[in-house]
C-alpha cells in the first residue's frame, strides 16, 4: 500500500477509526460522538460486513466499532475476517442491551473483541448519554494509541509515552496475603482466564474481582472462571460471607466492597454514584480490603484503559499491603495497570504469563 495513510501518522495525528453497521441511528451518535473528538477521525462507515473488510483492506485503521445489533450473526462473521487481516485489531462492540445482542457481545469477546459498550437507550437525551460518550471516545482514543504503538501494520512504530515514565518499585509486605483483589477493564476477560488457567490450586485465598462490564456480563466471566480453573466462582450477592477458596465478581452495575461483621467478613453491593466514570469501580473494592485485612491484602491491577484502581492501591500501599502489575507489552491498553506503576506503588510489574507463579509464591509466604 504505497499510498497508506500510515507513512505519514505521527504521534499527534487523530486515531483512525471505522464504525461497522446498518442502524443509522446508532452508527449515526457512535460517528457523531467519534467526530466531535479532535483526537479521532472517522475514516469509513461501512454498512456491511463485506464492504468492511474490503475498506479495513485499504485504510490501517487502529479501531473498529461494530454494532451488532442489526445483524448479530453476520456482525461475528466480520469480527473473525477482520482479525484474519490484523490479529492485533482493536475492535469494540456496541449495541443495547437484550438476549440476543448479550450473548453476541460475549462471543465477540471470546473470539477476539476487546470491548463491549452498551450504547444507551436513549439518543437524545438522559444521564446514560454522558457516560456513553466518554466511554466510547476514551476507548476508541486509548485502544487506537495503543494499537499504532504495535507498529504492525503501520510503517512507522510511535512510541507511547507512558510506557517511558520511570517506574519505581517498593518492597513488598513481609506478611502473607489473606485476599487477593483483582481490577481489570479492556481486554480483562481474556487477561483472567489465563491467570486462572495457570493459577495453583495450593491458592486458596478469596478473591475478588472488578471487572468493567456492563450488567448481564458478568455472569459470563464468573462461568468462565469455573471452567478453566475448577474454582467456584460466580457474581457477588449482598451480604454473602467471603469464604477461602471461592472468587468472587462483582457484579455489572453494582460497586462491590468488603465489610466486617463481627468476625467475619462479607460482600455489600451498592449503586452509588459511578467512580471513574466506572461502576463497578476497582478503587472502592481495594479501599475496602485495605481497611479489613491491612497488611495482609494483596491488589493485582491487569490490563484496563483509564485510571481506575490507582487510589484504591494507594489505600493498599499506605496500609502495608503489596500491589502489583501486569506490564506494558502484555497490556491490550496500559492505563490502569501503568498508572499504579508510574505512581510508584508496585512491588512488581509483570508479563500476564508470569503473574501466576508470582502469586503462587507470594501467597504461600
Amino acid at each position: 500500500m504505497s499510498s497508506s495513510p500510515s507513512k505519514t501518522r505521527s504521534e499527534k495525528s487523530p486515531v483512525q477509526a471505522i464504525v461497522v453497521g446498518d442502524s443509522n441511528v446508532v452508527c449515526d451518535l457512535v460517528s457523531g460522538i467519534l467526530g466531535q473528538d479532535p483526537r479521532i477521525q472517522v475514516a469509513a462507515r461501512p454498512a456491511d460486513g463485506t464492504d468492511a473488510v474490503s475498506q479495513f483492506r485499504k485504510i490501517e485503521a487502529e479501531v473498529i466499532v461494530i454494532d451488532i445489533g442489526g445483524r448479530p450473526k453476520e456482525s461475528l462473521t466480520t469480527l473473525s475476517r477482520l482479525l484474519r487481516i490484523d490479529a492485533s485489531a482493536r475492535i469494540i462492540l456496541v449495541s443495547t442491551l437484550n438476549f440476543t445482542n448479550v450473548k453476541t457481545g460475549l462471543e465477540g469477546l471470546e473470539r477476539g473483541a476487546v470491548e463491549f459498550l452498551q450504547t444507551p437507550a436513549s439518543h437524545t437525551s438522559g444521564s446514560s448519554l454522558p457516560v456513553f460518550q466518554h466511554s466510547l471516545t476514551e476507548t476508541v482514543f486509548e485502544l487506537g494509541m495503543a494499537r499504532r504503538a504495535e507498529g504492525e501494520r503501520l510503517t512507522k512504530k510511535v512510541p507511547v509515552a507512558d510506557a517511558d515514565v520511570p517506574i519505581q518499585l517498593r518492597p513488598a509486605s513481609v506478611k502473607t496475603p489473606h485476599v487477593l483483589i483483582i481490577a481489570s477493564s479492556t481486554g480483562g476477560p481474556k487477561a483472567l482466564l489465563s491467570l486462572f488457567e495457570n493459577l495453583s490450586p495450593s491458592v486458596t485465598l478469596p478473591i475478588l474481582i472488578a471487572q468493567h462490564m456492563p450488567p448481564v456480563f458478568t455472569g459470563a466471566p464468573a462461568q468462565n472462571i469455573t471452567r478453566v480453573s475448577g474454582r467456584a466462582c460466580a457474581e457477588g450477592e449482598d451480604g454473602e460471607p467471603v469464604r477461602a477458596g471461592r472468587v468472587y465478581v462483582a457484579p455489572g452495575d453494582y460497586h462491590m466492597v468488603m465489610d466486617r461483621v463481627g468476625a467475619n467478613v462479607c460482600i455489600r453491593l451498592n449503586q452509588e454514584n459511578p467512580i471513574n466514570y466506572c461502576r463497578p469501580s476497582a478503587d472502592p473494592l481495594l479501599s475496602s480490603a485495605a481497611e479489613i485485612y491491612g497488611a495482609n491484602v494483596l491488589g493485582l491491577v491487569l490490563t484496563g484503559m483509564g485510571h481506575d484502581g490507582r487510589e484504591g492501591c494507594k489505600t493498599i500501599t499506605q496500609a502495608g499491603g503489596t500491589v502489583i502489575a501486569q506490564d506494558h507489552d502484555t497490556s491490550v491498553v496500559w492505563g490502569m495497570p501503568g498508572k499504579v506503576a508510574q505512581a510508584g506503588l508496585c512491588s512488581a510489574i509483570l508479563p500476564l504469563g508470569e503473574i501466576p507463579d508470582f502469586l503462587n509464591t507470594i501467597t504461600a509466604g
